[in-house]
């Protein structure tokens, strides 16, 4: 292993741990008192999904107001969240409009309560979780979020490790940045929060209506509009399976929000991301190099290991990928694919699709 390769592979290694930072994790707590929590579920074609979100949702600290919004649905998502007693809104998307902003946006208008808690209807909170985000909300008084530990029910689930990764070293987590080279507000869209006073503060969904990566969008409004942004781990209180339709929607989920994301990360930390993904990559070069050289291993084995024990430590905040961390390089191959694939459709193309719609995608002003 020559030396400029040793040297890559070292900076990679610091690099992981700096992007990952300290752990920030949403704590249990109480529901506010006197709050009135509104639930908003944006659903499109998810009736297989909804009944564990609502059965968590009712089996959790009462009452909660929750509506389920409708996005253009052919299943029986309405159907299903009817069934279960809570309200249902139905969102005819205008044009211009992202469907997701939309159905939040339209669940904002009709919901009464103070605080307003926006989750996707793969999400499976644990009992208490709703409660302690909506109280970390009202005690920052701004936009908080959690991401969800990625639960995987068959192999393909696997390839998600990598994406779910990097997006996550990308984002970070944390209250509003002081060094905003370094790191932007964030906001994970799968779990948010936030008082209705700050929510129409902003501007709400409205100010984001034809973004791709409408989460992000959202933080960054909140930011210039002066209202706190802090991005959380889930930890043990959120989780979801993104893709359990198979192979096709895991790749085009990824390839819809990946170049977006990355767009919005600072230079100097899309830098660093750059440098740990081809460090992780470069390792497993290595160790096939000197094999097929007959030297010796031991070095480049001795740095796949050190870099195989990391994957697994980050990818942990993620989800649970189990012996996957094994083959990372596989993984980060998948990622740069993925990543490739999407900035290719985001700025070339600039459509994406998503659940049989071509979403348009905004040029930069």
């Amino acid at each position: 292993m020559s030396g400029a390769t040793a040297a890559v592979l070292a900076a990679g290694w610091i690099l992981g741990w700096a992007l990952a930072g300290r752990r920030h994790t949403l704590s249990a707590a109480a529901a506010p008192a006197g709050a009135r929590v509104s639930v908003i579920v944006p659903a499109r074609d998810e009736a297989a999904r909804l009944p564990r979100l609502l059965d968590s949702l009712a089996a959790d600290l009462q009452p909660y107001e929750v509506l389920v919004v409708d996005d253009g649905s052919t299943d029986g998502t309405a159907a299903v969240a009817r069934a279960a007693g809570v309200t249902v809104v139905r969102a005819e998307r205008p044009v211009g409009w992202s469907g997701k902003a939309y159905a939040c946006w339209a669940g904002a208008q009709a919901a009464t309560g103070d605080l307003l808690v926006f989750l996707d209807a793969d999400v499976e909170p644990a009992n208490g979780a709703v409660a302690a985000l909506a109280a970390a909300a009202q005690s920052s008084g701004g936009l908080v979020s959690a991401h969800p530990v990625h639960r995987v029910g068959r192999p393909y689930e696997l390839l998600s490790a990598g994406p779910g990764l990097v997006a996550l070293l990308g984002a970070g987590t944390g209250d509003r940045p002081a060094r905003r080279w370094w790191r932007r507000p964030m906001a994970f869209g799968p779990a948010m929060a936030i008082p209705a006073g700050a929510y129409r503060h902003v501007g709400g969904h409205r100010v984001v209506r034809g973004e791709i990566a409408d989460d992000v969008a959202l933080a960054a409004a909140a930011d210039r509009a002066g209202v706190p942004v802090r991005s959380l781990l889930g930890g043990p209180h959120f989780t979801y399976r993104m893709y359990p339709g198979g192979l096709a929607p895991l790749v085009e989920g990824w390839t819809k929000n990946l170049a977006s994301g990355g767009a919005s990360t600072p230079p100097l930390r899309l830098v660093a991301v750059a440098v740990w993904v081809t460090a992780s990559l470069l390792v497993g070069l290595a160790v096939g190099g000197t094999i097929a050289a007959g030297a010796s291993t031991v070095p480049a084995a001795s740095a796949y290991l050190l870099f195989a024990a990391q994957f697994h430590v980050l990818a942990r905040r993620v989800g649970r990928f189990g012996g996957a961390s094994l083959v990372f390089p596989l993984l980060m191959g998948v990622f740069v694919v993925l990543f490739t694939w999407s900035a290719a459709l985001t700025f070339g193309r600039r459509q994406v699709r998503w659940r049989g719609r071509v979403l348009e995608v905004r040029r930069a002003r």
